[in-house]
């Protein structure tokens, strides 16, 4: 009986060790393999997106109380049309440092044409860009966060303000520091408006020029070879080669007369 009672206890112990071995094993053979699955993981590229998208945050624009007056001119600091021009000429720098084609259309080429300069009563400097997907990415929009301009999208079209931020004081002589930073386009009282610009492939034109549709304007036309200019303030700027053409589709035939806002 004494026997047996043992060998009733030493098998008891032979099966507790071996689940025990059993149960090491299967842990050590789990641990295992989640390793593996973890360095398989890590082993993948990691693939980094490019982010073409445009942001509406426009509370990053500076809330300005600048001048529309007629009397205004670029030259004074207080008005809208001074923030315009060296956003203008900022612009103009950055696009040729980077490469990018720009050309400038609608009102702002109305007020180069007709004044040689900025419309004192406008809110926004208009330029026609080929890039925009590049011009978009991430890395230029903190380029150009880091030079004072932030660029941000609504109502479909994307845009530039000068940000609450630009170390450049006289684009910020205007700045209402204790209202709260622009809820809507509407508040933000210069900027530049950023339409595409779409090469029509199947266009037979002149020599060196080619045929262009500007966002907002896909019925009109504009023949583009990059090498027509315009002056505003003694200095130029790249524009289309219709430029008569262009003005007279939208501002009629009178666009050398009277006030035009846009």
């Amino acid at each position: 009986h004494m026997q047996l009672m043992m060998f009733i206890r030493y098998k008891k112990w032979i099966v507790i060790i071996t689940f025990m071995i059993w149960l090491t094993i299967t842990i050590t053979l789990q641990l295992s393999k989640q390793k593996k699955i973890v360095k398989t993981i890590n082993s993948v590229p990691k693939i980094v997106t490019t982010i073409t998208s445009v942001p509406n945050d426009i509370n990053h624009c500076a809330f300005l109380t600048c001048s529309h007056s007629p009397q205004c001119t670029t030259q004074n600091v207080t008005c809208c049309a001074y923030i315009l021009k060296h956003s203008l000429l900022f612009i103009d720098t950055f696009f040729k440092h980077h490469n990018l084609s720009y050309v400038i259309v609608y009102g702002t080429l109305l007020g180069a044409v007709r004044n040689k300069t900025i419309i004192p009563w406008t809110k926004d400097t208009d330029i026609g860009i080929l890039d925009k997907t590049y011009l978009f990415t991430k890395k230029i929009r903190d380029e150009l966060y880091q030079n004072g301009f932030h660029l941000f999208e609504t109502l479909g079209l994307p845009r530039l303000c000068v940000h609450r931020y630009n170390t450049n004081t006289t684009l910020l002589a205007t700045q209402d520091t204790r209202h709260k930073p622009p809820a809507l386009i509407s508040e933000v009282q210069a900027y530049i408006d950023l339409y595409s610009v779409s090469r029509i492939n199947s266009s037979q034109t002149i020599s060196n020029t080619s045929l262009f549709s500007i966002q907002s304007s896909d019925s009109f036309h504009s023949l583009i070879s990059f090498q027509e200019k315009v002056t505003i303030d003694e200095q130029t700027f790249p524009t289309i080669d219709n430029i008569e053409e262009h003005l007279i589709y939208f501002y009629t035939k009178e666009y050398m007369h009277g006030i035009m806002t846009e």
